[in-house]
């Protein structure tokens, strides 16, 4: 979604188009509140047919994740008592900070081509984990279990491609932060990131973003604060990042005649969901940019960790690519 605004907005020229000839748009009346009662109720009853082939379409998927979660070289990515708790597992303050970094896109994909099956999102996972090894460690808080992160994956078909709003779904993955070795670091975090691609493809993505549209909004506000108490108070997260990768575009956009130079991400950060440290990583022309948004309680020194980002770059480059 973002991406595509980024598009509306940018020209692919630097004199855009100022005689593009856009027709004139046709306002719908603003529906009074018994018409607006009227559409909520048959949007309703539209809803209650899709459900039996929702469940007909879970049946079988939860037989899938069964058997997928019983083989012997698929491990669960996310159990409580495995995932460690951090300093970005901890209370949220109102307090933020922005950082970010940028890398060649040449070299991620040269990280990448050094281990066999490995994909670019596998190596941005790789230098994230280092980064946030380096940053834990330095502070003598490294724990000896691996991290855990989120990644949001779109569940978008080619059909829906220009459509508005977002389609995502998300996978746990284990960023192998226990390994000290970067080579070998990365060549587990693709281990990990197949197992968890196997998992989420046995229940299959975009089922459980269907599920959610069934889901009264109240309940699942009510739903969701209850979990984030309960997470705030566990001693176990679920996950103690998100790493979220988007792809972007390979040629330059203009505004205003002005080049964009690079695009750096934020995202949101919540009180015990693994939440408190979240790294948007996009593309741009050429390059590859890490950010990190956090709390200032959590990253009170936001230079020190892009520092240990860059240092995991630089490492696992010279580890992979003789």
């Amino acid at each position: 979604m973002g991406q595509e605004i980024t598009a509306a907005l940018h020209d692919l020229e630097p004199e855009g188009n100022p005689h593009i000839n856009i027709p004139p748009v046709q306002k719908d009346k603003v529906p009074e509140g018994i018409a607006l009662l009227g559409r909520a109720a048959i949007n309703n009853v539209r809803q209650l047919f899709r459900l039996p082939s929702l469940l007909k379409d879970a049946v079988p998927a939860l037989g899938r994740l069964a058997q997928t979660a019983s083989k012997d070289d698929v491990t669960m990515p996310a159990v409580p008592g495995r995932v460690p708790q951090t300093r970005f597992n901890k209370k949220v303050s109102a307090h933020r900070v922005v950082a970010g970094t940028r890398f060649e896109l040449d070299q991620v994909k040269a990280i990448k081509q050094s281990v066999d099956g490995t994909t670019i999102n596998d190596a941005i996972l790789g230098i994230c984990a280092g980064g946030i090894r380096c940053y834990l460690d330095y502070h003598g808080e490294l724990p000896e279990e691996s991290l855990t992160a989120m990644a949001p994956i779109s569940v978008r078909s080619d059909e829906e491609k220009g459509d508005a709003g977002n389609q995502v779904s998300a996978m746990i993955v284990r960023l192998r932060t226990d390994i000290e070795d970067d080579a070998e670091r990365l060549a587990a975090i693709r281990e990990a990131s197949r197992e968890s691609k196997e998992l989420t493809n046995a229940v299959g993505a975009r089922l459980m973003t269907d599920y959610t549209q069934f889901v009264p909004s109240a309940t699942a506000g009510l739903a969701s604060r209850l979990a984030t108490r309960l997470a705030a108070n566990s001693s176990r997260p679920m996950m103690n990042c998100v790493i979220t990768n988007v792809p972007g575009p390979q040629i330059p956009l203009y505004s205003a005649g002005a080049r964009m130079v690079d695009m750096y991400g934020m995202g949101p950060v919540i009180d015990g969901l693994g939440l408190g440290l979240f790294l948007p990583v996009l593309s741009y022309c050429g390059g590859v940019t890490v950010g990190v948004t956090s709390c200032r309680e959590m990253m009170p020194d936001p230079e020190r960790f892009m520092a240990c980002i860059e240092e995991s770059f630089e490492d696992l480059r010279n580890a992979t690519i003789s």
